[in-house]
């Protein structure tokens, strides 16, 4: 009699601990489920980079431009059409339509579902030759002294 007490004890141990995962999972409603894959899938895209670019043409109807860059993965030039919505931030500009043909420009683009490359931020690069304003203030007006005051000459040994 024993013996089947204990057996049956242990069958019901086995039972409910068995049984115990599936109790404990949580149910999701559709709705969420929805919202869980989609960030899921925003998550999985990747963010792609344009380092350093040479706009070529940009094409306000379309609000596309095309750059030229390097390639990283193979280490070539490669033209690219990046794509822009309203929710694409901006650098150093306003819009796409302050960005003008041989521009410099950095982007921050993902690639969406219909194969089209969609920047979320692009960073208009100053010239090389561009002499920030700070500087270009202490050119232009040298360094004023009180009057009355002489400047100091070297003393020689």
């Amino acid at each position: 009699m024993r013996k089947g007490i204990l057996v049956v004890g242990i069958l019901v141990l086995f039972v409910l601990f068995a049984g115990y995962p599936a109790f404990c999972q949580e149910q999701v409603s559709q709705p969420q489920a929805a919202v869980i894959s989609e960030s899921a899938a925003a998550q999985e895209q990747e963010t792609e980079f344009i380092p350093a670019g040479e706009v070529l043409s940009v094409d306000l109807q379309k609000n596309e431009m095309l750059v030229k860059h390097l390639d990283l993965d193979s280490d070539q030039d490669k033209e690219t059409a990046i794509t822009v919505d309203d929710k694409t931030a901006y650098e150093n500009i306003k819009s796409l339509a302050e960005v003008k043909p041989k521009d410099s420009v950095t982007i921050d683009y993902i690639i969406t579902a219909e194969g089209k490359n969609l920047a979320k931020n692009i960073t208009l690069e100053p010239p090389e030759d561009a002499v920030p304003i700070e500087e270009k203030e202490d050119v232009a007006q040298p360094e004023a002294q009180p009057s009355g005051t002489t400047q100091a000459e070297p003393i020689g040994y």
